[in-house]
């Protein structure tokens, strides 16, 4: 249970034209730190406001708002922790118990929707009869599905009766499947979630005015009957869409599916809750549910706190640059014009790179001003501290200068000799590679302990994984400026010790190197892609292949066969992949179908037998799992918890498998090779 506890407290409009009014506010005593949430001690404090106010005999009306700026954010998931079917029976039932009071009390009341409201803080809206909210209030979602849940405290048949079953399925199934997608403001109301968007300047006095001409009767609101036209159809693609972003590896997105349709084929409503609440006993105690609050609190509370950053000053930022102003290049140029607002250098030995680096930049900025989300003069203003440059002067003053050129150790090392030339002796000096060993760049350079990998993810925007690289000499200025850095691009920093791959790569490309076995023995490229998205992976290897590029996982592959001659292999077959010109494993304008070139390339080797898809499955979850384990060993990260953050936030790992250490875990797997669990009980990134 969280400390701040949310308490719903009780206050009245005496002198209202309407006659008493009641305001009810939800408040964790948090401020903005923690917006509320609905543990079981916050359902106790409503049913003891519901029972103020049915003691009411004047009462007229009420409005159930938040603290300034926050509605509800919903459960609090730390209950969830360890829950068998029973608690979470008990748990569903509370809050329709206590929700289901505000629906039945005999006045008419509002929510007044003043900030974020997730899961069961959107719920409890629902339970009133109408609801206003805030211009400025967001995220606004059913963030249910994404959790390996589904909204249990009546969101599933409420929904369809308000909005009808597109909206139903679009807000409680597919937008969680798209990464968790929220909402905005406008959008809550033009979905029919809420009856009016009200300025944020005087929400509150024009809620209480709209429920003052609600009660009496001088303003009455209208909504329009859901239609059930187009159930069926909605209802396959509603299907179709888990099975895409699940695979089926999941329950929770049939469920919730299964509950709408109840809904809008005009199911009993108190029927439809009981199904809610037994639908939430049969997900809370699965491993699904289980590992995604795990996954939530790595990704949302866990990085807060930076687990690894040394306790000193960071160097400040006034100054920054890219060397290397190709794709990569001029992607963190961007990022860091935009987050840090400093004067930023792009250096790169080709001037028509260096043009195209400035397309992008001042394309990403014009792009934001056509969204609203930038003023055209602070566009024109960010777009003035750029200097392109071939040389290497105009460097000079850099607090960070960040190398971002192709993957040679050689050409790296040349680099930063010239840099150190020109920067002051303070200077960081962070490189982009993504497996490369960052001491060997330092070495040879006047003041090594300057050096720090901060590797980035493609594409730069939108990836918020960034691992930090600790070389042998890298000293704690440098890596708490890296993590500071990272704070300010908004990235989720994971510490990582210098070995070849870091952590996602070693990973990613045992993985690969496993599954590449099976495609040289014969196993179709499919069957290899299905057999690993059973599991609830986003794509298998061969679709992965085709972003990653064929020419980048030859090279990569290389470098990690030379560290680990042991365990990895340069294949023979990507390197042939790497000398055709096709752009990925499958011609996907012919369906899921691999092109000829790479069918004919492609050998396989003599005598060997197709594997199964279990046998597929299996050999590549222990091949990980064996790196893993070597990874913890060498103490490469402190902790399991940094492999699962940086497989959620890097490779797209689903959070109902909580990253790799969790799923193996909770698998049987990390028991079975190693007869121990490898997430324990206790956070040594944290603890210790």
């Amino acid at each position: 249970m969280t400390d701040a506890v949310t308490q719903f407290k009780v206050t009245y409009h005496q002198r209202s034209r309407a006659g008493q009014l009641a305001v009810v506010t939800m408040d964790n005593g948090a401020g903005h730190r923690k917006p509320s949430v609905f543990s079981q001690a916050a359902l106790e404090s409503l049913s003891a406001a519901l029972d103020e106010l049915e003691a009411q005999p004047d009462l007229k009306g009420v409005m159930l708002t938040g603290k300034p700026f926050s509605f509800a954010a919903g459960a609090d998931l730390h209950e969830f922790v360890g829950l068998d079917a029973r608690s979470g029976e008990q748990a569903a039932r509370a809050g329709h118990e206590a929700f289901a009071r505000i629906a039945a009390l005999p006045v008419p009341t509002l929510a007044a929707i003043n900030g974020v409201a997730m899961g069961g803080g959107l719920e409890i809206a629902l339970h009133c009869d109408y609801r206003t909210i805030s211009s400025i209030a967001a995220p606004v979602a059913f963030p249910e599905v994404f959790l390996s849940i589904l909204p249990a405290w009546g969101g599933t048949q409420l929904v369809p009766r308000l909005v009808g079953h597109e909206q139903a399925l679009a807000v409680i199934v597919g937008k969680p499947l798209e990464n968790n997608r929220t909402m905005k403001a406008p959008e809550v109301v033009d979905r029919g979630l809420a009856d009016r968007l009200i300025p944020a300047v005087d929400f509150n006095d024009a809620s209480i005015e709209l429920l003052e001409r609600l009660v009496t009767g001088e303003e009455v609101i209208d909504r329009p009957t859901p239609s059930a036209d187009g159930l069926d159809e909605a209802l396959a693609n509603a299907r179709q869409t888990a099975d895409q972003r699940t695979h089926g590896a999941t329950p929770a997105p049939y469920r919730a599916i299964d509950l709408v349709e109840f809904a809008a084929r005009g199911g009993d409503l108190a029927e439809g809750r009981e199904r809610e609440i037994a639908a939430l006993a049969e997900l809370v105690p699965a491993r699904h549910a289980q590992a995604s609050v795990y996954s939530f609190d790595l990704t949302q509370s866990r990085v807060k706190r930076q687990p690894g950053k040394p306790d000193v000053p960071a160097r400040p930022m006034r100054k920054v640059a890219v060397v290397g102003a190709g794709l990569m290049g001029s992607q963190l140029g961007a990022l860091l014009l935009e987050r840090l607002e400093v004067p930023l250098v792009m250096k790169d030995v080709d001037a028509s790179v260096l043009e195209q680096a400035r397309t992008h930049i001042e394309g990403h900025l014009d792009k934001r001003v056509q969204r609203g989300r930038l003023p055209e003069p602070k566009a024109g203003f960010l777009k003035s501290l750029v200097e392109y440059t071939l040389d290497y002067e105009p460097l000079g003053g850099a607090d960070l200068v960040l190398e971002a050129v192709v993957e040679v150790a050689d050409l790296k090392r040349k680099i930063f000799a010239e840099v150190e030339q020109v920067v002051d002796e303070g200077a960081i000096l962070a490189t982009n590679t993504s497996s490369l060993s960052v001491s060997d760049m330092a070495a040879g350079l006047a003041h090594p302990e300057r050096v720090v990998g901060m590797h980035f993810f493609n594409p730069v925007a939108v990836m918020p994984l960034l691992e930090i690289i600790r070389a042998e000499q890298t000293n704690d200025v440098t890596t708490a400026t890296a993590f500071e850095v990272g704070k300010q691009l908004r990235k989720s920093a994971v510490l990582c010790g210098d070995s070849t791959g870091f952590v996602f790569n070693r990973i990613l490309f045992r993985w690969m190197d496993e599954c590449g076995k099976a495609a040289s023995d014969g196993t179709p490229f499919t069957v290899i892609d299905d057999a690993e998205k059973s599991r609830g992976l986003p794509m298998g290897p061969y679709e992965l292949l085709g972003l990653i590029g064929f020419g980048v996982a030859a090279h990569v592959a290389r470098v990690m066969a030379d560290a680990f001659p042991d365990r990895f292999a340069v294949d023979a077959n990507i390197e042939r992949l790497a000398e055709l010109d096709v752009p990925a494993v499958y011609d996907w304008s012919q369906g899921r179908v691999p092109y000829p070139e790479i069918v004919e390339a492609w050998q396989i080797r003599e005598g060997a037998q197709p594997w199964e898809p279990e046998e597929v499955s299996r050999r590549s979850v222990e091949a990980v799992a064996d790196e893993v384990k070597r990874i913890l060993d060498e103490g490469v990260v402190a902790d399991a918890r940094d492999i699962d953050t940086c497989m959620l936030l890097g490779g797209g790992w689903p959070f109902f498998n909580g990253g790799i250490c969790m799923y193996l875990d909770q698998t049987g797997v990390s028991e079975r090779l190693f007869g121990e669990r490898l997430v324990g009980a206790s956070d040594r990134g944290l603890d210790g």
